[in-house]
């Protein structure tokens, strides 16, 4: 008998909490993250877009860190009469992009790094964001550089600066 109160003490105890502790055991080198969040921005309407499915739509991917809130279309360009279309600008409020910002930053709008021209007249495009939240050992990989993932979304040109909050 105290065989087995010794077998059972020794055995390796499984917790029923959201699951992190069981990973923070397993990984003790890995410290924890702050969230990054796969963000799919995509904006549609009465825009300058090729027409798919009888819609006109501008799609972007971003990795932003959390959290992530509004999206809003900000005019970037001047209205000209001879003109069918003023330049506008994604700007998503959140805490900075990866990799351009490798750890988050001050909360505010950030230029998403894309460039839609939007038609005078009519209605207003819509913007439709979907958020997905990475795993702490996803982010872990990320940013010590040993994710071989090849479709990571970066930035180039234009994006990720502080937008104007207006």
């Amino acid at each position: 008998m105290l065989a087995g109160l010794i077998a059972v003490g020794c055995t390796p105890r499984t917790t029923t909490g959201s699951g992190n502790e069981a990973t923070q055991a397993q990984n003790p080198s890995i410290p924890e993250y702050p969230p990054l969040y796969n963000v799919d921005v995509e904006v549609c309407g009465n825009i300058i877009a090729p027409l798919e499915d009888g819609k006109r739509c501008v799609s972007t991917q971003l990795r932003l860190w959390g959290p992530v809130g509004e999206a809003k279309l900000v005019q970037t360009g001047v209205s000209l009469p001879s003109v069918s279309a003023v330049q506008h600008k994604v700007a998503i409020a959140s805490k900075g992009c990866y990799p351009a910002y490798p750890q988050p930053s001050q909360e505010q709008f950030y230029w998403a790094d894309t460039i839609i021209q939007v038609n005078r007249g009519g209605e207003p495009p819509t913007i439709e964001m979907t958020q997905t939240q990475l795993s702490n050992q996803h982010v872990h990989e990320l940013v010590t550089g040993t994710l071989s993932d090849s479709t990571v979304p970066t930035f180039g040109g234009v994006g990720c600066e502080p937008a104007p909050a207006n």
